[in-house]
């Protein structure tokens, strides 16, 4: 029985760029991401050949980006995996397809609304607001600091008219060819973003200040949404600085009430582009984590996200963002109507979708054990279901005629987190921790274990042993009702 020791083996730093040269604190933390693979172990002699094998792992790791990063992390990523994956979206074989296949009418309908948007130039910045901007910088400066004062018209005037320069200056295509000028005019926004108010003693008027900054930036920002591709990336990624009083009692930050609106408005109109609502799904999913966000709003969200993952012949890269988005939902079910499981539903629904690729089925598995949930819910088929899963990944991965695409990798270690918590501190993440007594859960992870690992490695196909001990468990301990809630219909 596995469990009693568990080695931290190593973790990766990589850093996905996104075709900009931007290097802010707000771009790090988007593209920066790390990915720790803890291996569980019952002697020290299997330790240590862990420890070698993981070695071998991390230096063909180290040599390119992998592909579950780069697709989740990368939201500009155009029609499909970077790095030169060829599989058509929803089209799990990667077989060619003709010209006018449904598939690829929409990957060259998609590619040609980005290159129109790339081409776009489009200033909304005019002669006006510079000659304001210029003349009125040290007041301004001084006017977010200690906020406006009540009914001072002048004063708002120059704070509206200096938050137009601050926010066009991000559209303009001067701007934006200059790389160094570009990151300037993000960071001076994003900046004065987070430092407004800092003169402002009394906790209610500062709120009050910012909620008022917010109003008066969200209607420029939207006009950012509507010019070139990077204005509109760059006003989503901004939308994660609308704080509007600091986290309190455990609970997340407080943000303007209209970012969920926003966010909401890109997912769902037929016009943006999927290259932003990856972008837009990215920063749901760092909304859902930062923010106190109600169990209303997560299931308003939930439903636009649902929505477009169902959605076909979208790309690998944007399937991958809105399933990581779901994951950080923590809201078990509906509020109203049949009450369902939701997000577990989507993510089950996903993994049984054999159009689907395989990378996108596993991340489905993981957000199953990291989810919200609550005590309806049968982890028992979930785990066999995971387990099937595992199984049917093995075997893919060892007809492979690229062992050694990075997807690999990145499958087994979505199955493995399925079972089990990314870090000691997620006592509530994993099926292991969600239905800890189980014997069909534990017995689930150690029979998945060998495969998933040797997916982590990808060092050579896996053993016809660990495929077939997997096999003959998932015949013999299949659930006889395979349905995982009650409000729910039962998996196939």
């Amino acid at each position: 029985m596995r469990g009693s020791l568990i080695v931290r083996s190593f973790s990766f730093r990589k850093y996905v760029r996104n075709g900009t040269t931007n290097r802010s604190s707000r771009h790090r933390r988007l593209t920066d991401v790390v990915e720790s693979m803890p291996v569980e172990v019952t002697d020290k002699g299997q330790m240590l050949r862990i420890w070698l094998m993981m070695l071998a792992a991390c230096c063909l790791l180290l040599t390119a980006t992998p592909y579950a990063l780069a697709v989740q992390e990368s939201p500009e990523t155009e029609g499909g995996p970077p790095g030169g994956a060829k599989p058509e979206p929803n089209n799990a074989g990667g077989q060619a397809q003709p010209d006018n296949a449904p598939g690829v009418v929409a990957r060259l309908a998609q590619q040609k609304l980005v290159n129109n948007l790339r081409r776009m130039q489009k200033s909304l910045l005019t002669p006006e607001i510079v000659a304001g901007f210029s003349s009125d910088n040290r007041t301004y400066r001084q006017l977010l600091r200690n906020g406006i004062r009540r009914g001072n018209a002048k004063e708002l005037e120059i704070l509206q008219t200096c938050l137009k320069y601050r926010v066009y200056s991000l559209s303009d295509p001067d701007v934006q060819k200059n790389p160094g000028l570009f990151e300037a005019a993000f960071r001076n926004l994003e900046r004065e973003l987070n430092s407004a108010s800092a003169g402002i003693v009394n906790a209610a008027d500062k709120q009050r200040f910012r909620e008022r900054l917010c109003d008066e930036l969200l209607p420029l920002f939207k006009e950012l949404l509507q010019n070139n591709l990077n204005a509109r990336s760059i006003a989503l990624e901004l939308l994660l600085d609308f704080e509007v009083a600091p986290a309190r009692n455990n609970r997340g930050v407080v943000m303007f009430d209209q970012v969920d609106d926003v966010l909401l408005e890109v997912l769902t109109d037929p016009l943006q582009p999927d290259v932003s609502k990856t972008r837009a799904a990215n920063v749901c999913k760092n909304y859902l984590q930062k923010a106190d966000v109600t169990p209303q709003v997560q299931i308003t969200l939930v439903n636009a996200l649902i929505s477009e993952l169902a959605r076909k012949f979208t790309a690998v890269a944007y399937q991958n963002t809105l399933l990581a988005a779901l994951e950080e939902v923590s809201t078990p079910r509906e509020l109203v109507g049949k009450k369902r499981a939701i997000v577990m539903l989507a993510a089950t629904a996903t993994i049984q979708d054999n159009t689907r690729d395989i990378l996108i089925r596993c991340r489905a598995a993981r957000v199953l054990g990291r989810c919200g949930f609550d005590s309806a819910i049968e982890f028992e088929v979930l785990a066999w279901k995971v387990a099937e899963l595992t199984l049917e990944t093995g075997v893919r991965y060892n007809d492979s005629k690229n062992m050694q695409d990075s997807k690999w990798p990145s499958c087994g270690w979505h199955l493995y987190l399925a079972f089990h918590p990314e870090e000691r501190k997620e006592t509530t993440k994993g099926f292991l921790n969600r239905d800890a007594k189980s014997t069909l859960v534990r017995g689930g992870y150690d029979a998945s274990f060998d495969v998933m690992l040797k997916l982590m490695l990808h060092d050579g196909k896996v053993g016809a042993g660990p495929l077939t001990a997997l096999f003959k468990w998932e015949g013999k301990n299949k659930p006889a009702d395979l349905t995982f809630d009650p409000a729910c219909p039962p998996l196939k």
